[in-house]
């Protein structure tokens, strides 16, 4: 019953201190990108590839494409942002482990390629 409240109050803390954090350089941003997207994804998704070797579908040119590869919607930040926050059918959910602003950095790298 404690750990709930010790949580939350975590979880407010570590909000509050990103909030406060100045912009990062667009270079910057997509090192930090890069290594986000190589240790929470790269394990099941491809990005430098059209197609994946992995149990997940490829990133590779994701914002270019007509539609997803499994969805089959047009790919947009807030439906990425809202998988990789809450997961899917096979994929774990990361709001546990990456802020907004992780998940958002995360975005403009898997743009980028």
């Amino acid at each position: 019953m404690i750990k709930r409240p010790v949580q939350a109050l975590l979880l407010a803390a570590a909000m509050l201190a990103a909030a406060d954090r100045p912009a990062i350089p667009w270079e910057n941003r997509l090192r930090i990108g890069q290594a986000l997207y190589r240790e929470n994804c790269s394990v099941c998704h491809d990005i430098d590839r059209p197609q994946s070797k992995k149990s997940g579908p490829s990133f590779y040119h994701l914002f270019q494409r007509a539609q997803m590869p499994i969805a089959r919607i047009k790919p947009g930040r807030d439906y990425i942002k809202l998988r990789v926050k809450f997961g899917g059918a096979l994929m774990p959910t990361f709001r546990t482990w990456l802020t907004d602003r992780d998940i958002d950095i995360l975005i403009d790298y898997m743009a980028s390629k």
